[in-house]
């Protein structure tokens, strides 16, 4: 089975770990993937292509691939020329697909799988159906809400399988800290409801709580730095973006508090948090209400700031439940969150969609 995931992308964005720890794992189980990418802008640092490299995945680079339709034709060409002597492409975005799709229709015979990494319902518009059920001929998602959607929508063959991480990276430690700490993981973007957090940290009465914001963006002071310094917030502390010292800061979590999904749909902070044995005060949007288990691994709210303030509150009041729901989260990551088990449901659709 020889398999070329192609990836429409060189950034280490959301669903960028992800792709390439599937691409590894199926190989550990003898599948023959290649990853295939943009390749990175000049001077470009911490790109898709050099941590495929660093974990000894040498990737594939075709030119284009710059979700530009009017370079749809040449991408075609250049994705068919990669794709030969390949039985099926995984692509992950919409341009990637339309190219990558044309591609091995074109050469017969190559089967087509998409990952819908948003784990949201794709919205129904001309292109979508086209993608979908002309250049499809299975369909991944993490989210049972998406599954039923898309599966009802545009008629494709779809599973759902469970996201996966590293779980090697996690063990869980009680790291050295003071107060009821919260931690916020996220990129600083307009959308992701910081206003709403931090009014909701305000009206918490949690005499000795913390907030730790971790992550960046381009909008960091304007959507989150100084909307804290007017609330007078001085209990919030952003420490910007870590590294190899995120392990330690979220051992040094109570709770994660999350609102909004970002471009990995799948949410890998709160499963992150969740393989850490960390609760998690989670918002009812996108997949959230799929992986935390109201009343058992966290609590899942309408994110109103006097909900967020009621959840901080409920934790803080009884630490030793908190600390329950953490050890009922790391119980269900174990479950059903290993990369290897995820690898192993990939290459057994593969296989079903290559016997077709």
């Amino acid at each position: 089975m020889r398999v070329l995931h192609l990836f429409g992308d060189w950034k280490w964005t959301g669903p960028s770990e992800p792709t390439l720890d599937l691409c590894l794992e199926l190989r550990a189980l003898g599948v023959d993937v290649a990853l295939a990418c943009q390749e990175p802008e000049p001077g470009a640092s911490g790109s898709l292509p050099q941590r495929a490299r660093e974990r000894g995945l040498e990737p594939l680079h075709i030119a284009g691939l710059r979700r530009s339709v009017f370079r749809a034709l040449a991408d075609t060409r250049r994705v068919a020329a990669a794709l030969k002597g390949y039985d099926l492409l995984h692509v992950h975005f919409s341009h990637d697909h339309l190219v990558g799709g044309r591609a091995a229709r074109r050469l017969g015979g190559v089967r087509i799988v998409r990952t819908n990494h948003k784990a949201v319902p794709t919205r129904k518009t001309l292109g979508s159906k086209y993608l979908y059920r002309k250049l499809t001929d299975g369909y991944l998602t993490s989210s049972q809400a998406a599954l039923e959607a898309d599966t009802a929508s545009f008629g494709v063959r779809g599973w759902r399988i469970d996201p996966a991480l590293r779980l090697e990276r996690f063990t869980p430690r009680e790291a050295p800290h003071e107060g009821f700490v919260v931690g916020v993981v996220a990129r600083m973007q307009r959308h992701r409801r910081f206003d709403v957090l931090l009014q909701g940290v305000k009206l918490a009465k949690v005499p000795d709580l913390r907030v730790q914001v971790v992550g960046r963006g381009t909008h960091m002071e304007e959507v989150a730095v100084e909307p804290a310094r007017r609330l007078g917030l001085t209990n919030v502390t952003f420490t910007g973006y870590l590294g190899e010292k995120y392990l330690d800061t979220l051992a040094g979590f109570d709770a994660l508090l999350f609102l909004v999904p970002g471009s990995d749909g799948t949410c890998r902070a709160v499963r992150e948090a969740m393989a850490m044995g960390r609760a998690v005060i989670g918002a009812r949007r996108g997949m959230i209400p799929e992986l935390v288990d109201d009343g058992n691994t966290g609590l899942v709210i309408d994110d109103s700031p006097e909900n967020i303030a009621r959840a901080i509150e409920r934790l803080a009041a009884d630490r030793a439940a908190c600390a329950a729901m953490g050890l009922a989260g790391r119980e269900k990551a174990l479950r059903l969150y290993d990369v290897r088990r995820q690898a192993a449901a990939v290459r057994d659709v593969y296989a079903e969609l290559l016997k077709a």
